[in-house]
Formats: C-alpha cells, structure tokens, sequence
C-alpha cells in the first residue's frame, strides 16, 4: 500500500482546511466504506495523499430526520 496522512479531524473546520490545502490528494471517510481495503489491492483510479476521518469529530455524531429531511451532525 502506498503511503498516506490519516488525520482525525477534530472540528470541521480542521476537516475544511485540509480539504482545500490539499484539494484532489485528499479525501473523507466517516465510516462504512472500504477504501483502505481497496488502497491496499491497490484497485483506486487516484491515491490520496491524506485522508480526512470525519467521525472523530463530535458535532458530527447523529443522523436524524428533522421535519422530513435528514440532518447529519451539527
């Protein structure tokens, strides 16, 4: 596997900055998805630089429906 920055994001505005610092080399998990393994079988058009982990941070710890929409965090 290639080398990569796992960063726990702990607002989101730290989540943010590092999206736009480094634009396509990174990306977001928040959990439920397979890209480490698909990182590993080396199987992903683009390979991030760093990885943003959205789930360590605390504003975004609920999903619920509000008035018929969904509300993620915040």
């Amino acid at each position: 596997m290639r080398k990569f920055v796992h960063l726990n994001a702990r607002t989101i505005d730290e989540a943010v900055s590092v999206l736009q610092r480094y634009g396509a080399k990174a990306t977001v998990i928040a959990g439920g998805n397979d890209l480490l393994g698909k990182m590993k079988d080396e199987i992903l058009p683009r390979y991030p630089e760093v990885i943003i982990n959205l789930k360590s941070i605390p504003e975004l710890d609920f999903i619920r429906e509000e008035e018929g929409m969904l509300r993620i965090g915040y």
